[in-house]
């Protein structure tokens, strides 16, 4: 019996070893969460505006534009619920922030889960989706990034292809070693305008907004963050990233028209802003596919959003001047 656990020791440390080992490699890898998490709170006492969303915001929304020292934090198939968690996270962190443009896109209203990414996400920012991540996901990188992918952030390091991944799918997100500037990475191949491409890109988000029920509980969650920044004398601005003409065609109208009416209630209950692009006409080579901008399209969209801040702004300063002279008057 010795001999056979001798054998069985033997036999069981390399495994080990070499689990440890991934394990190891796994936590170290430079995922964009992690990237932006660190340009982050690095920069965190300059921050003055900041940029959540999906990816339409992660590739529409070019802080390098905007007077304003802004921050982009957003992320592929990031949703509303994220977008609140990270940014209450790191509230403190952030004394000199003013403004923070929440992207309200086609489907953000009609999802929280992000799926695999709730798992990316709680590795960069340490917020498990609605505490349900199990606790074999909580405790390890090898079983929380599942063999395929692990494999596959493994294989990059070894042959030392830490490259820009310019793909069509950009819901697979491997941005390992990214020039982020500011959390900023543009799009800058396409423009992918298949006509099956943009209407199988339709489908897929008219799949989730009619399959959703969660519509309610997003929308009250978003007033709750709102309501939150306001406190904390903040200026939310909500606002939607263009898409392409013929690819809008595709999705549902009573979806859209329904969205419309939503931003609007929540406009008029919170007393904010809404700045929408969606429609915004922009010539195909403004555009990486269907409902992503390229870089020079992030440029020129953001170019006129920091217009509107500025005006924003200019307002600010009049008003504070406002209320110290009313306030020397009345002593």
């Amino acid at each position: 019996m010795r001999l056979f656990f001798k054998r069985f020791l033997f036999f069981l440390i390399p495994i080990l070893l070499v689990l440890g080992v991934a394990e190891l490699f796994l936590r170290h890898v430079p995922t964009s969460y992690k990237i932006k998490k660190a340009q982050l709170t690095a920069n965190s006492w300059n921050i003055e505006l900041l940029i959540l969303g999906n990816s339409h915001a992660t590739y529409g929304l070019d802080p390098r534009q905007f007077s304003l020292n802004a921050f982009n934090i957003a992320s592929v198939n990031q949703s509303l619920y994220f977008d609140k968690r990270i940014t209450l996270k790191y509230l403190d962190e952030l004394p000199r922030l003013k403004y923070v443009l929440i992207s309200v896109d086609y489907h953000s209203l009609y999802f929280s889960d992000e799926g695999f990414r709730d798992t990316w996400s709680y590795y960069g920012y340490g917020i498990d989706y609605k505490h349900s991540l199990p606790i074999a996901t909580r405790l390890s990188y090898l079983y929380g990034y599942k063999g395929a992918l692990s494999l596959e952030f493994m294989k990059r390091s070894f042959q030392k292809k830490y490259k820009i991944i310019r793909s069509v799918d950009v819901d697979f997100d491997l941005d390992l070693d990214h020039p982020y500037e500011k959390g900023f990475v543009g799009k800058v191949n396409g423009p992918y305008l298949a006509e099956k491409d943009m209407r199988d890109r339709a489908a897929f988000f008219n799949d989730i907004v009619h399959s959703s029920d969660e519509r309610e509980s997003v929308i009250a969650d978003l007033e709750n963050f709102i309501d939150t920044l306001k406190g904390r004398n903040i200026t939310p601005i909500l606002i939607t990233l263009p898409c392409y003409g013929p690819y809008r065609a595709y999705l549902d109208k009573k979806v859209v028209e329904q969205n419309t009416i939503d931003i609007q209630a929540i406009c008029s209950k919170e007393q904010v802003r809404y700045w929408d692009y969606f429609t915004m006409p922009l010539d195909s080579n403004y555009f990486y596919n269907s409902d992503h901008v390229n870089e020079k399209g992030a440029k020129t969209v953001t170019t006129d959003v920091n217009r509107r801040i500025e005006e924003l702004e200019k307002a600010r300063q009049v008003a504070s001047v406002v209320r110290k002279v009313a306030a020397v008057v009345r002593k």
